[in-house]
């Protein structure tokens, strides 16, 4: 019998309050009467994310500041992140309750959401020109990461503990590499591409739900819409 996760469809808020709802979760896991939560939301305004080891000084803040960008720092690695046109997710379980996905099961996992949009991935990932060691996330592509054509449309990062894990990742609706450029000091070479860009006629919409249904498929979950309660979300205005 398939475990029952919780799912949260939250609307677009600002930076602080995304990664913060992050961390509250992350950080209640061990006492959510879930095994798992599955968060989708989006964000307002536009912001630019750095992992939680990566500096500040990586970041053109004048730039970020002058553009109503807001900036705020991830609660899981990896390096930075333009957040715009995109679906962004979060997932934590509980340890004790559920064996954290390999990277291997999210490769899968967006394997199966190309599939189910009508696309393909690579059958191998290729960098062209990027390094890990960019500022930006969308440069290089990891192993839970495929790409189409030789980019990237999904960049994910993720905390453990040895009571929680979270991953959380920024699916990728179009492409916009220029923001990231002036955003962003030394992003390296962009290797991002969106699914819209791939295809157009696609509904964000439509997005989601493939992706929903592909971690519920892949990680053998049911989800459960429901609300936080508890968890300590941040009051938004």
């Amino acid at each position: 019998m398939r475990p029952t996760a919780r799912l949260l469809m939250d609307p677009p808020r600002d930076a602080a309050t995304n990664m913060a709802t992050d961390s509250a979760l992350f950080q209640s896991a061990p006492s959510s009467p879930f095994p798992a939560t599955l968060r989708v939301y989006g964000w307002k305004p536009r912001a630019v994310s750095i992992g939680r080891r990566q500096k500040s000084e990586d970041l053109n803040l004048r730039y970020c500041m002058d553009n109503g960008i807001d900036v705020v720092k991830r609660p899981g690695g990896g390096a930075a992140v333009y957040h715009d046109r995109e679906i962004t997710y979060a997932f934590v379980c509980r340890t004790d309750l559920l064996t954290p996905p390999t990277s291997g099961e999210w490769r899968k996992v967006f394997t199966r959401l190309l599939e189910k949009l009508g696309l393909a991935a690579d059958d191998a990932n290729v960098c062209r020109g990027g390094s890990a060691k960019d500022a930006s996330c969308f440069s290089c592509a990891g192993e839970d990461e495929p790409t189409v054509n030789g980019k990237k449309f999904v960049g994910n990062s993720r905390r453990k503990s040895k009571t929680a894990y979270m991953q959380h990742g920024s699916i990728l609706l179009e492409s916009q590499p220029d923001f990231l450029r002036r955003a962003v000091r030394n992003p390296g070479t962009d290797n991002s591409v969106g699914l819209l860009d791939l295809a157009p006629a696609l509904r964000p919409e439509k997005v989601s739900e493939e992706f929903i249904s592909a971690v519920s498929e892949i990680l053998n979950l049911n989800f459960q819409p429901t609300a936080m309660k508890g968890e300590g979300r941040p009051s938004t205005s």
